[in-house]
C-alpha cells in the first residue's frame, strides 16, 4: 500500500486551507454572531443570563458533551484512601480500560475498550505526552508521583474536539494539584517488600498574585525476577525512579492569568526476556513543559486559554546481549481553546492547533548496516463543539475538528452526543457516535527495522448507550454502558512482512483490514452508613480481527475491581480492595486468570502526622500477568505522613 495524497497537491492545500480557515471563522466568529441575538431592540447590549442548565455540573469544556459521554474519575481521596503508589494501579479501578500486563517496574501500555495504546490519548497537565519513538506512538504508565495528582479523568470513547482526532479509544485527562492558601506542604516516607523504599514531597503556597507549587519523589526497590521463578527465574531486578514537577501561576490582572507547569521523570529497570534470567537495562527520561496565558471576558463566561508545550521522551538500552539502542521522541503543541457559556442552556468550545512532532533513533544492536534515524512531521487542526439544553434534562451535543497531515492529507471527524434525565427517578438514558483518524507514527513508518513507509492511516467508528441512575439522594449510583467500534487499516504487527537484511527478528507493521469492539461496562459507587464507601467496577470486552476471525491478544474478555472503605474511628480507616482478571494470550502464550485483594490501614496520630500501611496480595497468589514473566507475592509496606 502506499499513502494516500491528495491527487493535486495545490488542490489539496486549498481545500484543505478552505476547511480551516471555515472552522477558525465559525470558532472566532460564534460569540459575536450568538450575542448579537440578545441584543436589545433599542440597540443597547444587555448581558444575557449566562447559569448553565445541564444535567451535570459545568466542567471544563462543554458540560451537554461530558453529560452524553462515558467517563470515570479517580479523585486525590480515592489515590488516598487506597495507598496507590503507581499510576497503573490507579487506572486498573476504571471500566473500560485495560493494561499491558505488569512486569516489575516495567511501563505499562494503555488501551480503551479494547483498541490499542496508539488509540489512547494522555494529557498531564494539558500537554500531550505520547512517546513519538514509541511503536503506535503511546504514553505508558511511569513512576509519576501520585501524591501530586488532583484527579485523573478517564473519557471513554473517542472526542475528536480539543484532544485531536485520534483517539477512537478514548482520553485519559491527569490534572495535579493547584497551590491555594498559605504555605503549607507534606512529606511521606515509606518502606516495604522487596526492600522498598519510597520517599516524597511537596511544597505549595499563593501569596498575592503569585502561586506556587513544588514536589519531588523517588523509589528504589530490590525488587524480584522479572523472569517468573517457577520458570527458573533466580536473579531480583532492582530499579529506581526519580521525579521532580512544579507549577507556578501569575494573576497579572482579574481577568488575566499565566501558568507554567513542569514534570522531570528518570527511571533506571532492570529487566528479563520471558525465557530467562537476562541482564537487561533500560533508562527512561521524561521531560514536559507548559506555559500557557488565560483571559476571561463577558462577566468570566467566555474564556480564551493559549498554551504552548513541549514533551520529550528519551529511552536507553543495553545489555542482554544488545547494543546501546537510544530512542527519542519529542512532540511541541501550540494550542488554543476558547470556552463560552453563550446563554442559559448553550455552551461552546472552539480552537485550533499544531503539532510537530520528532523521533531520533539509535539502535546498532536492531540494524547494523543503517542505525541512525532522524525524522519529524506536522499535523494541525481546527474545532467547534456545541452544547445545548433546549429542554430541562435535554442535553444535546456535536463537535465537528478538521486536521490536516502533511503526509496524508485533510480529513474530517465528528462526534454526536444526546443525553435526557428524568428528575423524578434519578435516572439519565445517554447515547453518542463518533469518528477518528489515527496517522502512522514516525516509528512505524521509518524505524529501520520494522518500519513501513507505505501504511495508510486507520479511520474508525464508535457508539455508545448508557444508562445512569441515582437513588437515595445519590448514596447508591450506577452506570451501565454498551460499546461498539470498528476500525479500518487498523496498523498492527505482523510477521509475514518478512524480515530486512541485518534486523534480528522478522515482522513489521501492515495495515489489518479491519477490527471490531464490542463490550460492557459497568461501575456502581454506594454509601450505605456515613462512615462506609462501597465501589465496584467490571467490564467484558470483546475485540476480533474480522481478516483472521480470531481474538486480538492481550485483551481480557473479563475484568473487575471492587474497593470497601470503613472509616471506623474518626481519626483511623481500613481500605479493601479486589481484582480480578481474565486469562489472555500474547504471541500464542497464555497467562491464566487471577484474582487478588490488598487491605490498608490508615490512622491520624495527630492533626499532622498519619500512620498507614498496606498489605498487598494479601492470599499470596501466584499468577502471572504476562505469559513468562514474574509478579509480586505478599508484599507489606508501612510509612509515615507528615504536614504542615
Amino acid at each position: 500500500m502506499s499513502p494516500s495524497r491528495p491527487s493535486s497537491s495545490s488542490a489539496s492545500w486549498q481545500t484543505t486551507a478552505s476547511r480551516l480557515t471555515l472552522a477558525s471563522i465559525l470558532a472566532i466568529s460564534a460569540p459575536t454572531v450568538l450575542r448579537a441575538a440578545e441584543d436589545a431592540d433599542d440597540g443597547t447590549e444587555t448581558v444575557a443570563d449566562t447559569t448553565i442548565t445541564v444535567t451535570a455540573p459545568r466542567l471544563e469544556g462543554v458540560p451537554q458533551e461530558r453529560t452524553t459521554g462515558s467517563e470515570t474519575t479517580v479523585t486525590a481521596k480515592d489515590i488516598e484512601d487506597q495507598q496507590i503508589r503507581r499510576l497503573d494501579t490507579a487506572l486498573e479501578l476504571v471500566p473500560g480500560l485495560n493494561l499491558g500486563g505488569r512486569r516489575g517496574a516495567n511501563p505499562r501500555p494503555i488501551g480503551i475498550r479494547g483498541l490499542g495504546p496508539r488509540n489512547t490519548r494522555v494529557f498531564i497537565d494539558g500537554i500531550e505526552v505520547s512517546d513519538t519513538s514509541q511503536a503506535q506512538s503511546q504514553f505508558q504508565t511511569d513512576g509519576q508521583m501520585m501524591m501530586d495528582i488532583d484527579r485523573i479523568e478517564v473519557l471513554r470513547g473517542a472526542r475528536p474536539g480539543r484532544f485531536g482526532a485520534d483517539n477512537a479509544g478514548g482520553v485519559i485527562n491527569i490534572t495535579t494539584k493547584p497551590a491555594t492558601g498559605p504555605l503549607s506542604g507534606q512529606l511521606r516516607t515509606e518502606y516495604g517488600g522487596y526492600d522498598t523504599k519510597r520517599v516524597s514531597g511537596t511544597v505549595s503556597g499563593a501569596q498575592g498574585p503569585v502561586d506556587l507549587r513544588l514536589s519531588a519523589g523517588g523509589t528504589h526497590t530490590e525488587g524480584f525476577s522479572d523472569y517468573n521463578k517457577n520458570r527458573g527465574g533466580r536473579e531480583d531486578d532492582p530499579s529506581w525512579s526519580a521525579s521532580i514537577g512544579g507549577r507556578l501561576g501569575i494573576q497579572a490582572t482579574e481577568d488575566l492569568r499565566f501558568d507554567v507547569v513542569g514534570h522531570y521523570l528518570r527511571e533506571h529497570i532492570q529487566w528479563d526476556y520471558s525465557t530467562g534470567d537476562t541482564d537487561g537495562i533500560d533508562n527512561h527520561t521524561k521531560r514536559f513543559v507548559r506555559g500557557a496565558a488565560t483571559l476571561e471576558m463577558l462577566d468570566d463566561t467566555l474564556i480564551h486559554t493559549l498554551g504552548l508545550s513541549d514533551a520529550l521522551t528519551t529511552r536507553d538500552f543495553n545489555g542482554a546481549g544488545r547494543g546501546n539502542d537510544s530512542y527519542y521522541g519529542g512532540k511541541m503543541r501550540i494550542d488554543y481553546v476558547g470556552t463560552w457559556a453563550a446563554s442559559d442552556g448553550v455552551s461552546l468550545e472552539f480552537g485550533a492547533d499544531a503539532t510537530r512532532e520528532r523521533i531520533e533513533i539509535n539502535a546498532p544492536s536492531q540494524m547494523r548496516a543503517v542505525s541512525l534515524t532522524e525524522e519529524d512531521m506536522w499535523q494541525g487542526g481546527a474545532f467547534i463543539s456545541l452544547g445545548v439544553t433546549p429542554l430541562e434534562g435535554l442535553d444535546l451535543s456535536a463537535s465537528g475538528r478538521v486536521d490536516e497531515h502533511e503526509t496524508f492529507g485533510s480529513e474530517f471527524t465528528y462526534r454526536l452526543g444526546a443525553a435526557y434525565t428524568i428528575e423524578q427517578t434519578g435516572t439519565t438514558v445517554r447515547g453518542s457516535y463518533a469518528t477518528a483518524w489515527q496517522t502512522p507514527s514516525l516509528y512505524e513508518r521509518y524505524d529501520p527495522c520494522y518500519g513501513n513507509a507505505d501504511l495508510d492511516p486507520e479511520s474508525s467508528q464508535g457508539w455508545d448507550v448508557g444508562v445512569d441512575q441515582r437513588l437515595w439522594a445519590d448514596r447508591l449510583v450506577g452506570h451501565v454502558t454498551y460499546f461498539q467500534n470498528s476500525a479500518e487499516d487498523q496498523i498492527d504487527w505482523a510477521t509475514s512482512a518478512g524480515q530486512k537484511p541485518g534486523c534480528p527478528f522478522a515482522g513489521g507493521y501492515v495495515n489489518v483490514n479491519e477490527a471490531f469492539t464490542q463490550g460492557v461496562e459497568v461501575a456502581v459507587s454506594a454509601r450505605p452508613l456515613d462512615t462506609v464507601d462501597v465501589s465496584f467496577g467490571y467490564t467484558w470486552q470483546n475485540a476480533i480481527n474480522d481478516e483472521t476471525k480470531k481474538r486480538l491478544e492481550n485483551v481480557p474478555n473479563n475484568q473487575a475491581t471492587a474497593s470497601v472503605t470503613w472509616r471506623f474511628l474518626p481519626e483511623a480507616m481500613v481500605n479493601v480492595g479486589v481484582r480480578y482478571r481474565d486469562r489472555i494470550t500474547r504471541f500464542g502464550a497464555k497467562a491464566d486468570a487471577f484474582w487478588t485483594a490488598d487491605v490498608r490501614l490508615a490512622y491520624d496520630v495527630l492533626d499532622t502526622v498519619t500512620v498507614h500501611g498496606r498489605v498487598e496480595n494479601l492470599f499470596d497468589a501466584d499468577y502471572e500477568e504476562t505469559p513468562g514473566y514474574g509478579t509480586a507475592g505478599r508484599a507489606v509496606y508501612g510509612g509515615v505522613t507528615v504536614r504542615f
